[in-house]
């Protein structure tokens, strides 16, 4: 045991580990709300907003990491980190697509739920939009080292690996649940779009961190997952 591990300190009892994960995912809640108010739609200030709490949020993940002796180990880059994750950001694009055709078809009123949530981006054809692009890239990144980097492992330390990636899912979407009454549509009602997104989504980021150990190849996938959504929208305005 190398002299780094022999003085990373213990884990944290269930009753610390229940008020952050809480308070992460109630902030984060908080977070969303203020970003996604459609006063905000199409406005810089959505994604700063955004930006500036995962930021914040994330420099605490990765001081802990640093005091847990991980740091190094979490973000040591291996071979076909890119690949995995561009086949695994490719593969939920296209999840998203199919998702997207049942839930909310072409032409049916639920196609306002696709609408609303680029209105709330900002219009797709807009001159910059590859900086919005850029954008969403490091706040997904951000985003990821937060709940996989923070919130997964300090349950990991009280319920074991499994319950992990399962109650940090679940939290993960709960965070999201502002958008189901933010982004809703007339004639359409309740939009349920980026909660599924953030259920799937971070079920698979979940399990790639547990399945290789590090937060390289599920940062990668999600960020570049969130840009694809951006330069290659799901949803064009119609001639």
């Amino acid at each position: 045991m190398s002299g780094m591990d022999e003085q990373a300190p213990a884990p944290n009892p269930p009753g610390t580990v229940n008020a952050l994960v809480l308070g992460v995912t109630l902030t984060n809640a908080g977070a969303i709300a203020y970003a996604f108010d459609p006063a905000r739609a199409g406005q810089s200030a959505m994604l700063a907003s955004l930006a500036a709490f995962y930021a914040l949020l994330a420099s605490l993940a990765l001081y802990r990491l640093h005091l847990r002796g991980e740091l190094v180990r979490r973000f040591a880059p291996a071979r076909g980190d890119i690949t995995l994750a561009a086949a695994t950001a490719g593969v939920l694009y296209g999840a998203a697509h199919i998702v997207a055709s049942i839930f909310a078809a072409p032409g049916s009123p639920r196609e306002l739920w696709v609408v609303r949530l680029y209105l709330q981006l900002g219009d797709p054809d807009a001159p910059g939009r590859s900086l919005v692009g850029v954008a969403v890239f490091g706040v997904a990144a951000l985003e990821e080292i937060v709940w996989r980097g923070l919130v997964m492992p300090s349950i990991q330390d009280v319920a074991g690996p499994w319950r992990a990636v399962t109650f940090s899912t679940v939290l993960y979407a709960a965070a999201h649940l502002p958008t189901l009454v933010l982004l809703r549509a007339p004639g359409a009602g309740y939009n349920p779009l980026v909660l599924l997104a953030a259920l799937g989504c971070g079920l698979v980021w979940s399990l790639l961190v547990l399945r290789t150990g590090r937060l390289v190849p599920a940062l990668l996938a999600h960020a570049l997952f969130s840009w694809s959504i951006i330069e290659f929208p799901l949803w064009q305005p119609r001639p």
